[in-house]
């Protein structure tokens, strides 16, 4: 063994005599191994492996992830708001865009339809075949979105205006199509479905208005009156007038609803050009003593010269109260027959 800590080792040299004659030499090479190191680190190994056995195996972390219940997001309904029809026919019959069923019998103007952009304004006026209860006489459409153009349309009598007018001046004299600058469309023909199939004796003269905002505007153009048909979806901002708020509910359209909400045309928002003479007849006045409860004919009252003019003569107060007596009558021609003079008799349609 050599070096400081005598744990190396080295080989020795001997000679040892071999052949027969044992004279010969040969190397004789003896090994010597200290075995004291390696036992040294084997027992260094054994002891490492035997304190990690006795180690206690480290506890993996448990991570636990937490996820939210999620549920399904209803889809949300991208479809367009409802496209509805208001119908006026005869003296005047209306079904409402939510279809309740007023009548205005009363003279007077009134609103068709009221809203910030859209304005369409009615004239209700009796004739001597309805024993003075109101019909639709003439029609206006006005209104920002028509950019300060004014269209009117009356009756073909020329008693009862016999024209069609864009700002003011006729035009459409015979069946055709009329621009209205860039905002309007009016063609004039006779085709189209009749909204009172009794009139279908009569040549159809007819005025389609394609407006702004997707309204189709149809007017029946007859002797001394106009049926109607308005199709529209809601206005932005909400609407009212004869043809109804179009909210869905039909209870709230009423004649005296109706009414109570404004629907008369105040003198601040006329779009005619003057106001009609308002007349009230011997059967209407007949028909309010005799059938209209006392307690609705107060409630009429009330609410009319609430409604009018403060200068607003007897006569359009007593036009407004026949619309609260008989609006939701929709035949009350059949009981105005039962008061008609004879001179009356003579010079109605019965």
């Amino acid at each position: 063994f050599v070096g400081f800590g005598v744990g190396d080792w080295v080989t020795e040299t001997t000679y040892k005599y071999v052949g027969h004659g044992a004279g010969d030499l040969a190397v004789v090479v003896t090994q010597k191994r200290n075995y004291t190191a390696c036992v040294g680190l084997i027992a260094v190994i054994v002891l490492v492996g035997v304190a990690i056995a006795l180690c206690p195996s480290p506890t993996p972390a448990t991570t636990i992830v937490k996820f939210a219940t999620v549920f399904p997001t209803p889809a949300t309904s991208l479809l367009p708001p409802p496209r509805k029809k208001c119908m006026f026919w005869g003296d005047p019959h209306i079904s409402t865009f939510d279809g309740a069923r007023p009548s205005f019998y009363g003279d007077g103007e009134f609103w068709i339809v009221k809203n910030d952009e859209v304005q369409i304004q009615g004239r209700y006026m009796g004739t001597p075949f309805t024993l003075g209860l109101a019909a639709t006489q003439k029609v206006v459409v006005s209104g920002p979105f028509l950019k300060g153009n004014t269209i009117e349309v009356e009756p073909v009598e020329h008693a009862y205006g016999g024209h069609i007018l864009v700002n003011g001046q006729p035009v459409l004299l015979e069946f055709g199509t009329y621009q209205v600058g860039n905002v309007a469309t009016i063609r004039y023909d006779g085709v189209g479905e009749l909204p009172d199939k009794a009139a279908s004796q009569w040549t159809s003269r007819i005025v389609h208005m394609e407006l702004p905002m997707g309204i189709s505007f149809t007017v029946y153009r007859w002797g001394n009156y106009l049926d109607l048909k308005l199709e529209m979806t809601p206005l932005p901002g909400g609407q009212d007038g004869s043809c109804g708020n179009f909210n869905g509910d039909p209870a709230d359209d009423t004649t005296a609803a109706i009414l109570a909400r404004g629907g008369r045309v105040a003198d601040k928002d006329l779009l005619f050009s003057r106001r009609a003479v308002t007349a009230f007849t011997t059967e209407e006045a007949e028909m309010v003593r005799r059938n209209c409860p006392a307690e609705e004919l107060v409630k009429g009252e009330l609410a009319c010269r609430k409604d009018l003019p403060q200068n607003a003569e007897t006569v359009q107060v007593n036009a407004c109260v026949f619309d609260f007596c008989f609006g939701m009558n929709e035949h009350a021609l059949q009981t105005a027959k039962n008061y008609a003079t004879l001179e009356d008799k003579k010079a109605a349609i019965m």
